[in-house]
This record gives C-alpha cells, sequence and structure tokens, in this order.
C-alpha cells in the first residue's frame, strides 16, 4: 500500500459522508450518551463487546476465586466491573474477592455500589454485615441483616438464613457480654472491708 494511502485513509468527500454529524448521527450519539449517563447501557455496551465474553471471563474468574488464587480473581473481576459498569454480579464478586483479601473497605465499597444497582439482593446485605460485624460495628450489621430478612419474609433463601443465624449469634454474644459486664460491676464496686482491730494487750 503506498504511503499516501496509509496517510490519509480518506479522501475529502469520504470524510464527509462518514464523519459528518447528520441529525440522524446527533440523535443516535445523544441518547446513546444518555442511556450511558443514566446507567442503562454499560462501557462494554458502548464497546461492543459481548456479554457471551464477559460472562466466559467471569466463569474463569470465579474458577480462580473457587481454588484460591485471589490476585489473579481480583484482576478478572477488577476488569469486569469496570466495562460492565451496570452488572451487579461483577461487583458482588469483586466485593467477595476483596473480603477474601481481608481489604473489607473495598469489600464493603464493592457491596454498597452491588446494593446500588439491585437494591434487592440478598447476598451483599449478608457480606456486607458480616464485615460490619467483624468489625463491631454492631449497629450497620444489624441494619444489613434485618434488610436481608426482610427481603425473604418465607426463610427460603440461603443468604437470608445465614442472617438470620447470624442475628442469633449476634443476640447471644450480646447478651453475654452484658452478663460478664453486670457480673463484674458488683465486684467492683464493693467497699474494702477494713482489717479489724487488733486487740490491745
Amino acid at each position: 500500500m503506498p504511503r499516501e494511502e496509509t496517510r490519509h485513509p480518506f479522501t475529502d468527500e469520504e470524510k464527509g459522508r462518514v464523519l459528518d454529524p447528520n441529525p440522524e448521527r446527533r440523535r443516535y450519539l445523544t441518547e446513546v450518551f444518555y442511556k450511558y449517563v443514566t446507567r442503562k447501557i454499560s462501557r462494554a455496551d458502548l464497546m461492543g463487546l459481548s456479554k457471551k465474553k464477559l460472562s466466559r471471563l467471569a466463569e474463569i474468574g470465579y474458577v480462580k476465586y473457587k481454588y484460591g488464587r485471589y490476585p489473579d480473581a481480583l484482576q478478572v473481576f477488577k476488569t469486569l466491573a469496570t466495562l460492565d459498569n451496570i452488572n451487579p454480579y461483577y461487583q458482588i464478586a469483586l466485593g467477595g474477592v476483596f473480603q477474601k483479601l481481608n481489604r473489607h473497605v473495598d469489600a464493603v465499597i464493592s457491596y454498597t455500589r452491588a446494593l446500588q444497582l439491585n437494591p434487592k439482593d440478598l447476598c451483599p446485605h449478608v457480606n456486607r454485615g458480616e464485615i460490619y460485624l467483624k468489625h463491631r460495628n454492631y449497629k450497620k450489621a444489624a441494619e444489613d441483616f434485618r434488610s436481608a430478612i426482610l427481603l425473604d419474609p418465607n426463610g427460603r433463601n440461603l443468604w437470608a438464613n445465614r442472617a438470620r443465624s447470624l442475628v442469633i449469634a449476634l443476640k447471644r454474644s450480646l447478651e453475654l457480654k452484658k452478663r460478664a459486664q453486670q457480673a463484674a460491676m458488683p465486684q467492683m464496686q464493693r467497699p474494702s472491708r477494713p482489717h479489724p482491730a487488733r486487740p490491745r494487750r
């Protein structure tokens, strides 16, 4: 191919046809941009990546996660969460990897993003609640567990049942802690007995 052709892929006439901002093209671009901004389409949709390829990549990430290769799984799910930023599953998976790596702040952020995308998903409520529970933030943990339980009033979902068992464990531990504090209080408040005076000889 001659050098001139590589430098100038379009003639002036072709440039006008391809790059002309006619009303239809402007309308199309405006609609696409609006859908992206309102989170109706993802970056992957803008780039033309197929959902099938992304789900295959997610399967690879899941296998790596399952076999304890967390840094590799982290890279996969970070990429997926960036490309398909409106898919809550990728945010949940990313949060799960962060949780395994003890990066709890990042995990909470990922679970929160997943809940913004789908507030009715039980998994991020329970996992985020567990992190709060581990860090003794009992109020936020209870809120997350309560949300999960309310989303499954019949007790059919495994995540909601896990939340129920964690609430029971949380109540028991708080009761034991309260009893221990009450048992320790009387001993600390008890006045010291004066030694009896020695009889004089």
